[in-house]
C-alpha cells in the first residue's frame, strides 16, 4: 500500500482511481503527479525521467503538469521544472 504524507496525495490518488487502466482495471497515476513525485525525490535518474517525459509531452500535458506543480510544488520544483522542460524539448528535437 502506498502512503504519502504530502498535501497533494489525496488529489493524486483520487485522480489515479478515476483514470483506471481499462484492460487491467488498475489505477494510473497521471503525468502531473508522477512528475511532482519525481521532482520531490530529486534524484538524478528521476530528473532525467522527467526530462524525457516532458520532452515528448504535448503542450496540453505540460500545462497540466504546470498546474499541479504551481498548486502543490515548491518554488524550487517550479524552477527545476522550467529548466527540465526546456532540456527535454531540446533532447526530443523540439
Amino acid at each position: 500500500m502506498l502512503h504519502l504524507d504530502e498535501p497533494w496525495a489525496g488529489a493524486a490518488l483520487a485522480a489515479a482511481m478515476a483514470d483506471r487502466d481499462a484492460a487491467l482495471d488498475l489505477p494510473v497515476l497521471g503525468l502531473p503527479y508522477l512528475v511532482l513525485l519525481k521532482l520531490r525525490a530529486g534524484r538524478p535518474q528521476d530528473l532525467a525521467d522527467v526530462s524525457r517525459m516532458m520532452g515528448c509531452a504535448s503542450d496540453a500535458a505540460v500545462d497540466g503538469v504546470w498546474t499541479v506543480v504551481a498548486r502543490f510544488g515548491s518554488r524550487e520544483d517550479a524552477e527545476d521544472l522550467e529548466q527540465i522542460v526546456v532540456l527535454g524539448r531540446l533532447e526530443h528535437g523540439g
